[in-house]
């Protein structure tokens, strides 16, 4: 073995050491590197310099490794047995290594806010000139432009750069993020969900007179529109040379906010749109035709008719298609009528209050529907696997989906109805694996805020997962697949094993014959809350009647006494998450009957996202609790309460959160702006100055939560003390008072 190798090893380990915080190792790792004579450690050794806060210090180190060009590749092995590496596999293994010196002074130079931003673009074209097939690249290049897009978006309109109003710089994001996705596809949800905002924003200005904000010089006017128009026409251009270059799985990560879009007001827009979403569909039918059948099923007719239109485009290409490949035009007849079936069971109504009832007889459904090619909405099987590899070759050549997917081969006809207002009825299909898969047919219920919110925990998820100390931990949100089959319907994936918390402590405390009189709980609480001076007629009359009991089903259900520490952690850490997200998001409503726990392993599982974006604070009861933090769940974190896991796992999941909060806006704002899904809702009172009404004013309320800025404050709090102030507000005696009675804050 060479030096060469041996110090690339080195290297390798202090990489991986840097990640994962341990400095001292890494230094030491470093250290053995250039003692080996390899001078690219000067690489890592600033990057150490930079995590360890002397950037100035940092950069002059980079800078001087750049001047001295000493950069050697590590990508290749010097051994007997390998084939000599070629020259033009070196060189481009060269250039990728000078293109990360570069892009990294490039991102210092850009956060440490030491140089102008001309410099910054010229660092960062550098870094893509010397290694063009890099994702990263283009992707930082493009991140750059969109820093400078939304400086100048919060200019006033007098101020603002005329490479901002004609969409020059929008247009510049857009070119680069397309470039990075044609290379690789790391970043692709950071990505593709920008480039769609600004796109179809672009679209509807370039359709509209400029806004009289601009003023009413007539050539000016004339001159903006004339050049909104052109960039558009060449973004047009871009979109449809990537739409045929790139794989349809990349478009599939983004397919219901694609569709969501689909009643866009320019027509050549929604021309690309109809390409974008018949390239996904033919490639993918059965994954992606749950999302269009959605569409041809919708209430509003112009939606409906573009659905129409695209399954019209479909046809088309199956007439192109091989016919070797699956049968796309019947596979598309077939998954119509069993879409159709699907709704008659959800809509059908119920007589009486069976809990079993027949899927034929009761419900009306024609067997006839199944078998059909189209794959079990769940989670498994409608998630696209991204390439890990970053090379374009593989991108095209990747298969985002197993070749052995579950499709519904028949349906059983025992159906279980569970009692609660809109009687949701669970059915059971058999997959074409032979095994039994259960949904939740749920009837008048808009499923696509749910649909949404899965996408964002996933995006969550992902980044609990890239960090070091949260994947420790194994810091998750619990999600599952939720399809729409229209404005009103909708199948939910079951997860089985669940218990409500309700249910748990209602169990608990029958056992314990503790009586629960909820008109005299009513009348306590009215009077407790009548006055802050009455908070002890809460805390002395109500709470001490229920003692805590639901630390009892941990005991129960895990007797093992390390299964049962292992149940209670990840309770604790889950729970931890999702009061976090949801506290950002603005998540109410979270009864008894919303929290459920995992009966195998006893993580949290929520359920029902209606209530978002501080909606319960509109209510006839406000909800003052930032989450649900009541004494049951406190007890049941053990001895330290809320002050150990519950905490630490609360800061992490914040302070990653903050690390990442402009991917979380970005997808935020395609959600916010589909006007299929009324995310704001109509509020009941219009008295509540602090829940906004527009969808600008909610990405604001967002951002400044996860900044650590609360309500009329102006200085933003540490993770550490916002997380402090959440906590005192969730346990607050007074806030927990003053909740209605459904949701129970004595348990």
């Amino acid at each position: 073995m060479s030096h060469l190798d041996i110090s690339s090893a080195w290297l390798t380990s202090a990489k991986l050491a840097r990640k994962a915080n341990f400095t001292h190792q890494a230094f030491n790792a470093v250290l053995h590197a250039s003692q080996l004579g390899d001078e690219s450690a000067t690489i890592e050794h600033s990057k150490l310099l930079w995590r360890e806060g002397q950037h100035r210090k940092a950069i002059r180190s980079l800078e001087g490794a750049i001047a001295a060009n000493v950069f050697r590749s590590h990508n290749y092995i010097h051994s007997e047995e390998s084939v000599a590496p070629t020259d033009a596999s070196k060189s481009s293994q060269q250039n990728l290594l000078t293109a990360r010196a570069h892009l990294l002074l490039a991102k210092w130079m850009d956060r440490a806010g030491q140089s102008q931003s001309d410099w910054v673009i010229r660092q960062y074209r550098l870094a893509v000139s010397c290694y063009s097939r890099w994702e990263k690249g283009h992707y930082y290049l493009g991140k750059h432009y969109n820093k400078l897009l939304e400086s100048e978006k919060a200019k006033p309109p007098a101020k603002q750069a005329q490479t901002y109003i004609t969409g020059e710089t929008a247009k510049l994001v857009i070119e680069n993020y397309l470039r990075s996705m044609s290379v690789g596809a790391k970043y692709i949800y950071q990505t593709l969900p920008r480039v769609l905002t600004l796109w179809l924003e672009l679209g509807s200005e370039a359709e509209q007179p400029l806004d009289p904000i601009y003023g009413n010089d007539e050539d000016f006017r004339s001159h903006t529109t004339a050049q909104r128009r052109k960039m558009l026409t060449a973004i047009h251009t871009q979109l449809k040379k990537y739409t045929d270059k790139l794989p349809a799985f990349v478009f599939y990560t983004a397919l219901s906010q694609i569709v969501a879009r689909i009643c866009h007001s320019n027509n050549t827009v929604y021309a690309h749109l109809t390409d974008i979403i018949a390239k996904v569909v033919s490639q993918h039918p059965q994954q992606a035709l749950w999302t269009l059948l959605a569409v041809v099923k919708s209430s509003s007719r112009e939606r409906a008719q573009r659905g129409h239109t695209c399954m019209s485009k479909l046809m088309e290409y199956a007439k192109r298609a091989r016919s070797d490949s699956l049968d796309l035009r019947a596979l598309i007849a077939q998954s119509q009528k069993l879409s159709e079936q699907l709704l008659h069971v959800c809509e059908c109504t119920i007589q009486g209050k069976p809990t079993n009832v027949s899927i034929t007889k009761d419900l009306g459904f024609n067997h006839k529907s199944a078998p059909c090619k189209i794959v079990i909405p769940l989670e498994s099987t409608m998630t696209a696997v991204l390439p890990t590899v970053t090379d374009n070759v593989k991108m095209r050549a990747h298969k985002a989906f197993s070749k052995d997917i579950i499709t519904i081969s028949s349906f059983l006809d025992d159906v279980l109805v569970l009692n609660s207002l809109q009687r949701p009825r669970r059915i059971s299909i058999r997959g074409s694996d032979g095994n039994v898969y259960a949904l939740l047919c749920k009837p008048k219920d808009d499923l696509r805020k749910d649909q949404r919110l899965m996408e964002f925990n996933a995006m969550i998820n992902r980044s609990l997962k890239k960090d070091a100390e949260s994947s420790k931990r194994r810091l998750y949100i619990k999600t599952y697949a939720v399809t729409p089959l229209n404005e009103e319907c909708g199948l939910i994936e079951w997860v089985d094993n669940l218990k409500t918390l309700r249910d748990i402590l209602l169990n608990a405390y029958r056992q314990k014959n503790v009586p629960i009189n909820y008109s005299e709980i009513r009348t306590l609480l009215n009077e407790a809350c009548s006055d802050e001076s009455k908070t002890p007629i809460f805390t002395d009359k109500v709470l001490s009647k229920f003692p805590p009991a639901f630390h009892e089903w941990f005991v129960e259900m895990f007797p093992d006494p390390s299964a049962w520490f292992a149940a209670r952690l990840r309770y604790t850490r889950s729970c931890a998450v999702m009061s976090v997200v949801g506290h950002v998001l603005g998540l109410g409503d979270r009864h008894g009957e919303n929290i459920l726990f995992e009966e195998g392993n006893g993580g949290t599982f929520h359920v029902d996202f209606n209530c978002l974006f501080d909606k319960g604070l509109t209510f006839e009861k406000p909800e003052l609790v930032p989450f649900r933090l009541t004494h049951n769940m406190v007890d049941a974190f053990g001895a330290y309460g809320y002050d150990g896991p519950f905490r630490k796992s609360s800061e992490l999941t914040l302070g990653i959160l903050r690390a990442h909060d402009d991917t979380l806006m970005t997808i935020l704002e395609t959600f916010l702006y589909d006007p299929t899904t009324d995310f704001i809702g109509k509020k009941k009172r219009s008295g509540v100055s602090v829940v906004p009404q527009t969808p600008e004013g909610v990405l604001e309320n967002v951002r400044n939560k996860v900044r650590g800025l609360l309500p009329g404050e102006s200085v933003p709090l540490s993770v550490e003390g916002y997380v402090q102030e959440l906590i005192r507000q969730a346990t607050d005696p007074w806030r927990l008072a003053n909740m209605y009675i459904g949701w129970c804050a004595f348990f």
